[in-house]
């Protein structure tokens, strides 16, 4: 078993360039995506994190059920779901805005236990960035790593969401 642990978010995607482009909603988080792609490729996959009850984390909790992903490590709570706006520009290349304060994935706790057959925790991008959820992320890869279990981890550094570099760099 290999679980994923960080931030399920949706991606709010421009269908062309400009502020005013319509948007599209995508399942997203770059832990979400090695859940999900891990579990099509046939791995025994768990997902670790906090998802809202509202409709947009429903629907991330449905697209770990339909690609298999376990889901008996993940938390819900009644706060929204992360979003991560796109903006294109002309030549194509994108731009990110979070809205993060007060989401479900920020209120992460650390599980007591792991599924007894986990080998392997993969730990990754916004969710070792934003508190008070980023401790427990933290914690819980320390206690893996103890535990003896293969850790990989996966910063993704976004720096507009760093709010103290110096002490997202000691962490």
């Amino acid at each position: 078993m290999i679980v994923v642990a960080g931030e399920a978010l949706i991606d709010l995607v421009p269908q062309g360039p400009g502020a005013l482009a319509p948007l599209r909603p995508a399942r997203g988080g770059g832990p979400y995506n090695t859940a999900v792609a891990l579990a099509r490729l046939g791995s025994r996959t768990a997902f670790c994190s906090r998802l809202s009850t509202d409709p947009y984390g429903q629907a991330l909790h449905d697209g770990l059920h339909t690609a298999g992903v376990e889901t008996t490590t993940v938390q819900r709570g009644p706060e929204p779901t992360t979003l991560a706006l796109a903006t294109l520009t002309d030549d194509g290349s994108a731009t990110y805005t979070f809205h993060v304060e007060g989401t479900a994935d920020r209120l992460f706790t650390t599980p007591t236990t792991l599924p007894n057959d986990t080998r392997a925790v993969s730990f990754g991008t916004c969710s070792l960035v934003l508190e008070p959820g980023a401790s427990a992320y933290e914690q819980l890869l320390h206690h893996s790593a103890a535990q003896g279990l293969f850790t990989a981890l996966d910063p993704n550094i976004r720096p507009a969401l760093i709010p103290d570099p110096d002490a997202y760099r000691a962490r």
